[in-house]
């Protein structure tokens, strides 16, 4: 984060403690400004937010603008203002009340390999059938009790139990997965970068995508959020919540009046969702205090840094094939590599250390989805510790001479209705070499020869149609094959820019395409500036009571401080609000040397002289 003044600094430090980084009206932004600060001051310390990118401006589709902290900015502006140490606990006899599931990134390896060999077909009203999806449920190890504190009851209220619909909309988030047609089906292209992703880089995107989708839209819960997920919570250490949370109340960022049960209450059914995930545990010390630690698979916020440095090689693994056809794949062995094995290898055990079995049925399945039996051998042996035992490899080459004896091949058939066309097209002197007599009625076409014959068949006033009867789009196998395919710097995985349709719900279709908008000129914070008299800037003056009332009133007008001499000491007024009838002023006093301001409440006879303060933006404006 760039530097910033101190006045920009106060102000981000005010928006980030009250509303993390939500969107908040942008006409209710002078609620924060600090007594310090005039209007104009603070409007310009915004636009230096705006400028250094650690606010947007953003406008909804009717037209109000709204004001927010970019989320990948919050961790780092939350870490610069609010730094906290948390203390470990002391207490050894802590009870675990969530333990961590096998991982969201396993969740979704065996969700998106159920989809690619059954599919998620649909109804006619466009929902999944029940069938797939309860099989598809069990392919999940957590369940929709277990994200209750995840918000997404509401978003993802249709049609699917809530565990279902997070698997989902993930993987549509993600881009995993698109709906074409009348079912979901995998998007091979993406999938194989997703896969080449390190299981780091995968909870990491994964982790900032349950954030920014299930997290609660309330500042506290957000920056409880953000705050634990910070480097100083180190995995394996349990910390207690109540210490955090009342650490955030008295740093500013937790309200007091939002209530302290309800946070907390709502923080620990958050960790449990995330426990639910493989991140987190919760548990509870001897006095019944809730408490929480990060699992060695605690993912890092990125705040927006490139995946670039995620990209696995596959031969940088190695697999444990046993004599007993068990394929023990370790922690770390990329997901293109487990991929693969599912394919040709029944998953059994998908928690800490995989654990795959080789049968002759996975086999076969392999080479029908177009693995040839000897390429499976080979990389086998190539990524096995000490190349694959012999009995292991005697029996796959043995289940591999049973496989590809004998093919079925499409052929195009040319059917006559009537023997005379028959016996014609038989005795063509240009087609001999293009068709084989099948029957009295019936020719087969040689491969590459289907334009040929037509062409012929034209010309002798015979043409057949142009849709071949019977032929559908080539089946292509719906589980992708990525073996021996290298990785490329090209491949590394991004989310795709899918707008407002991604998921089963929208990212939120209340603001406008292109949401930037432009902050106001500085021309326009001192309307009328150049029917002003200069005089009343540049120079220290007594004014006659008409005047200094008037040079108050556009500074309130305008929202910028005067410099007054109050006895004898020059002090700053930032005038706020003119009554009259007596006429008075009503501000803050500034004195030299002192950071808090003093209300006051004066009248034109108060003072002596007096002088407007531009503040130094606006005077570098043209028209100032």
């Amino acid at each position: 984060m760039r530097p910033l003044s101190p006045e920009g600094s106060e102000v981000l430090q005010r928006i980030c403690a009250a509303h993390a980084a939500l969107p908040f009206p942008a006409d209710k932004a002078d609620r924060l400004r600090p007594q310090n600060l005039c209007r104009a001051e603070h409007k310009l310390a915004i636009a230096e937010l705006l400028d250094a990118g650690v606010l947007q401006l953003r406008q909804k589709v009717w037209g109000e603008r709204l004001y927010q902290i970019p989320a990948e900015k919050l961790p780092l502006i939350q870490q610069s203002f609010f730094p906290y140490e948390p203390p470990s606990a002391a207490d050894s006899q802590i009870r675990i009340t969530a333990e961590a599931g096998p991982g969201l990134a396993a969740d979704l390896f065996r969700a998106l390999l159920y989809t690619g060999r059954e599919g998620l077909p649909l109804t006619g009203k466009g929902s999944i059938h029940k069938k797939n999806l309860n099989r598809l449920a069990e392919q999940l190890s957590f369940r929709g009790e277990q994200l209750i504190g995840l918000s997404v009851s509401t978003a993802l209220d249709g049609p699917y139990p809530l565990h279902t619909a997070v698997a989902i909309d993930l993987m549509l988030t993600l881009g995993l997965l698109e709906r074409a047609g009348t079912a979901y089906s995998l998007q091979p292209a993406v999938l194989e970068k997703w896969l080449r992703l390190s299981e780091d880089g995968m909870n990491t995107i994964l982790y900032e995508s349950v954030l920014n989708r299930y997290g609660s839209a309330r500042p506290a819960e957000q920056h409880l959020r953000v705050l634990i997920s910070a480097p100083r919570f180190v995995p394996g250490e349990w910390f207690v919540l109540g210490e955090v949370l009342e650490w955030m109340t008295a740093s500013g960022l937790a309200a007091a009046e939002s209530g302290g049960g309800s946070l907390e209450a709502a923080s620990l059914s958050w960790l449990q969702g995330l426990a639910s995930f493989g991140w987190c545990e919760t548990g509870e010390l001897r006095s019944g205090a809730p408490c929480f630690r990060w699992t060695a698979a605690k993912p890092q916020l990125s705040s927006g840094a490139p995946q670039a440095l995620l990209l696995q090689d596959e031969d940088a693994s190695m697999l444990m094939v046993q004599p007993d056809f068990e394929v023990l794949v370790p922690p770390g062995v990329p997901y293109t590599v487990r991929w693969t094995l599912a394919c040709c290898a029944e998953l059994r055990q998908w928690e800490g250390m995989w654990v795959f079995r080789l049968t002759r049925e996975k086999f076969a399945a392999a080479a029908d989805l177009g693995l040839a039996a000897d390429d499976i051998i080979s990389w086998l042996n190539r990524l096995a510790a000490g190349g694959l035992p012999q009995g292991v490899k005697q029996s796959l080459e043995q289940w591999a001479r049973g496989m590809g004896r004998t093919v079925l091949a499409e052929v195009i058939v040319l059917a006559c209705r009537h023997a005379e066309d028959a016996e014609v097209i038989a005795g063509h002197p240009r087609l001999q070499q293009s068709l084989s007599r099948l029957g009295p009625l019936h020719f087969a076409v040689s491969s590459g020869e289907v334009a040929r014959v037509r062409q012929e068949l034209a010309a002798a006033g015979m043409a057949p149609p142009r849709l071949i009867e019977g032929q559908q789009d080539a089946d292509t196998p719906r589980i992708p094959l990525y073996l021996g395919k290298e990785a490329a710097a090209a491949d590394v995985y991004k989310i795709p820019d899918s707008g407002l349709d991604c998921g089963l719900y929208g990212a939120g279709a209340e603001f406008c395409p292109g949401t930037s908008v432009s902050p106001e000129s500085m021309e326009e914070l001192l309307p009328g500036v150049a029917g002003v008299p200069a005089m009343w800037s540049r120079d220290w003056r007594v004014y006659h009571t008409t005047t200094a009332q008037k040079i108050m009133e556009q500074a309130v007008e305008w929202g910028i401080r005067v410099q007054i001499v109050l006895g004898d000491e020059r002090v700053d007024l930032i005038p706020e609000r003119i009554t009259r009838n007596p006429w008075r002023v009503s501000g803050y006093i500034l004195r030299a040397g002192e950071s808090d301001a003093e209300e006051a409440g004066l009248s034109a006879a108060d003072w002596k002289e007096m002088k407007l303060m531009i503040p130094a933006g606006c005077r570098n404006s043209s028209s100032a």
